[in-house]
């Protein structure tokens, strides 16, 4: 297996979407039955991206703080 394809299979195995056993070969794996709840740390990092692009188009404060309210809606 190339290291990119097997890259990716660590990626989906990390997410737990799928699931691979030796000899048992790869599965995709049986859905959570509730939503995983996001780490804290990965909300600020989605938080700082998206205050930082829209900082980028201009947007102040109010403006990222109305748009978040509206996408939550």
């Amino acid at each position: 297996m190339r290291s990119a394809t097997a890259s990716r299979y660590r990626e989906l195995e990390a997410a737990k979407l799928i699931r691979t056993r030796r000899g048992a070969g790869t599965r995709v794996a049986t859905p959570p039955s509730e939503p995983p709840r996001p780490a804290p740390d990965q909300l600020a990092t989605l938080a700082r991206d998206f205050t930082s692009a829209a900082r980028a188009l201009g947007a102040d404060t109010e403006a990222i703080l109305t748009a978040v309210r509206e996408a939550l809606d």
